[in-house]
């Protein structure tokens, strides 16, 4: 199944499939999530996502993120289009503008259709990066994903976010290792806080461990030129 949201105004379109998204997943917990852009296209076989070959036994639901910025995974979805259409598994494809001759091809294979043509001046709330903290720290998976999504969406920098994370992450280990607030150096609100968190993380070794991969983002992204944000989003989705 091909669901199109595509316009001009893609922040709209955006905002959109990620509600869509995301009520998908609440409604089905065991449903896996599969997110596709540019930087990770090489990543994925289109028979294995369609189900042309059998590779993953759960549901699952695919976004195809702005792929139609690179002649490469223009392509590649064109190349697919009657496999995805033909699909039991819902796929959604977030583009911006398209030209008449692309939306013809896509509307024709399309189960829905969604057009954000008007762009329109809103002035949002800033967003509360704290609220990922807490997201963190009650280890809920999808919660965390969605506040993740809406502070990109917010324009949150990924250092901005992987810096209140790791700072919380701080702060469990912290409180795992003292008995008092004024042992952990934090306050008695933030720690008695933590301290229920960190059950949630099994022992000190596996939090540490945690801590180690989550730290070394930064610098694994600068090195294998992956973007931060889908590093981020593969950690926090596998939390």
């Amino acid at each position: 199944m091909l669901y199109l949201y595509y316009g001009e105004d893609l922040d709209s379109a955006r905002a959109k499939v990620q509600a869509t998204i995301t009520s998908m997943l609440a409604k089905n917990p065991d449903a896996l999530y599969f997110r596709v852009t540019s930087d990770v296209l090489d990543d994925y076989n289109f028979d294995e996502l369609t189900g042309s070959q059998a590779l993953f036994k759960s549901e699952y639901v695919v976004l195809l993120d702005t792929l139609f910025s690179q002649k490469e995974g223009e392509e590649a979805v064109l190349q697919n289009i009657e496999k995805i259409a033909d699909s039991a598994h819902p796929f959604f494809l977030l583009e911006g503008k398209l030209t008449a001759v692309l939306r013809k091809k896509l509307e024709k294979h399309a189960t829905k259709v969604f057009t954000f043509d008007t762009t329109v001046e809103r002035k949002a709330a800033p967003f509360n990066t704290f609220s990922l903290t807490d997201a963190l720290g009650e280890r809920n998976v999808k919660k965390l994903w969605t506040l993740f999504r809406e502070a990109k969406h917010s324009g949150v920098s990924d250092e901005e976010i992987h810096g209140i994370l790791f700072w919380m992450f701080k702060s469990l280990l912290l409180a795992q290792g003292s008995s008092t607030p004024e042992a952990a150096g934090m306050k008695a609100y933030p720690f008695d806080k933590a301290k229920r968190f960190v059950k949630k993380f099994g022992t000190r070794e596996l939090l540490e461990k945690k801590i180690m991969t989550f730290a070394l983002l930064p610098q694994q992204a600068r090195r294998s030129g992956t973007s931060l944000e889908i590093l981020l989003e593969q950690f926090i989705l596998t939390l």
